[in-house]
């Protein structure tokens, strides 16, 4: 077995994931996973990155066996030039439309995710919140509470994508998918326990869900 795949499976172990929850949340068949973990499949570089980010290790780390610079900056306690470059405000809920209209900036005291993906400075991020978006028969792009996601403003919203909308008369944000139904636009949540809305023309969607982080 390739030592990488040793990591992987340890670092599992640690978390107490098991291959469907891996498989989950990246997106992927378990089949892919279990490739993966026998070694006979080797994940692309991006793959390496999402593994790295949901098992919470150094993606060198976990691909080589060696810490990267970037690491070891934060165990030698000298900052990392490139992270501080590559960051994303991690907003709540209520300050998302303020961020929008620019009432709130980066200049101010706010807290930040690292990524490795861009370094758009209108990207925000948000950390997901109760069950609406998970289905009991996981049959849809489940997101559980605690994962950070990324959101995109300038993206245009199409059928089937996340995103996150403001509805008229609230302060807080909302996260559901984006469904396109006889030429009429719905809010839709994962989960059925949960009522699907229609977006009016008062409806805003501020932004287009691109990635997410799994945090423990």
């Amino acid at each position: 077995m390739s030592n990488w795949a040793t990591r992987i499976k340890s670092r599992m172990k640690e978390l107490d994931m098991t291959q469907e929850m891996l498989a989950s949340k990246m997106d992927i068949t378990r089949g892919a996973i279990t490739h993966y973990l026998s070694g006979r499949r080797v994940p692309p570089l991006k793959q390496f990155q999402r593994l790295a980010t949901i098992l919470k290790v150094d993606p060198a780390w976990l691909q080589y066996g060696t810490t990267s610079a970037k690491e070891s900056a934060k165990k030698t306690g000298k900052k990392d030039k490139s992270e501080q470059a590559h960051k994303i405000p991690l907003l709540s809920w209520d300050q998302v439309t303020d961020f929008i209209k620019g009432k709130i900036t980066t200049s101010e005291k706010l807290e930040y995710v690292p990524h490795f993906f861009s370094d758009n400075e209108n990207w925000f991020a948000l950390k997901v919140k109760g069950d609406s978006m998970i289905s009991p028969t996981n049959h849809s792009k489940n997101f559980y509470e605690g994962e950070i996601i990324i959101i995109d403003p300038e993206k245009t919203a199409e059928h089937g994508d996340f995103v996150i909308a403001q509805l008229p008369g609230t302060k807080e944000a909302t996260f559901k998918q984006y469904v396109i139904d006889g030429g009429v636009s719905y809010l839709k949540p994962n989960n059925p326990q949960y009522p699907i809305i229609q977006a009016d023309k008062k409806t805003c969607v501020v932004g287009v869900v691109i990635s997410r982080i799994f945090c423990l």
